[in-house]
């Protein structure tokens, strides 16, 4: 008798502990989160560029970070994202001698590398749910940017400096664009800001921006 009340008690609290555990996870899922890491790798435009500049090579750049999700509604699929992180940009052009600038022996290629913290902000929709994880994904946004360490592979010959011509500028935004299903989108993002700021030395405003079209990875 002992046993079958021992058997009963057991059946009981374990059918309890089932029903409490999925009602944490169905409370846990009410409040879920999406697309909170970032990767993304894309390729680099420099456009409005001057007689001085020519692009070369494959200019690119590779993004990593993390994003806070703050759902606006009870379904969750409409949102806001705020984050931060890190962005590498490489860009590969020529710069023409600016008192002769059709000579070409001082137009080798050159190697600038800008190390940036990067803050994205989107505004987000989605058809994702709880139990949903493939979903479309369509992610405008302003992206704020911020070089706090460049370095360069400068290969202009000896009598020509290029930084007489460009000086890079530390604080640049622009707009950004994600869409797409699952887990991989396309990435879009355009500088508003110049990349180039009055250079002391060439009293002249080179107005150029970026773009750049790639693929961004939501692995979280």
């Amino acid at each position: 008798m002992k046993t079958c009340f021992y058997f009963i008690f057991l059946i009981g609290f374990c059918s309890y502990a089932q029903n409490d555990t999925i009602a944490v996870e169905q409370v846990f899922d009410e409040k879920y989160l999406e697309d909170q890491l970032y990767i993304s790798l894309s390729y680099q435009r420099l456009i409005n560029l001057p007689d001085e500049i020519d692009q070369t090579g494959f200019s690119y750049s590779f993004s990593v970070g993390f994003i806070k999700d703050i759902p606006l509604n009870k379904n969750r699929n409409i949102g806001f994202g705020a984050g931060l992180g890190y962005n590498l940009n490489i860009h590969y052009f020529k710069v023409r001698n600016i008192e002769d600038p059709g000579e070409d022996k001082s137009r080798s290629s050159n190697k600038v590398v800008l190390n940036m913290l990067e803050f994205p902000i989107e505004f987000r929709i989605r058809n994702s749910s709880p139990s949903k994880y493939n979903f479309w994904r369509f992610y405008p946004g302003v992206k704020f940017n911020y070089s706090f360490y460049n370095s360069s592979n400068i290969k202009q010959s000896e009598d020509f400096d290029v930084f007489d011509v460009i000086d890079i500028n530390d604080f640049q935004y622009g707009v950004s664009f994600a869409a797409g299903y699952n887990k991989w989108n396309v990435y879009c993002y355009y500088g508003i800001s110049d990349l180039f700021n009055e250079s002391e030395n060439y009293m002249k405003t080179i107005s150029v921006n970026e773009v750049k079209i790639g693929i961004i990875f939501y692995p979280l």
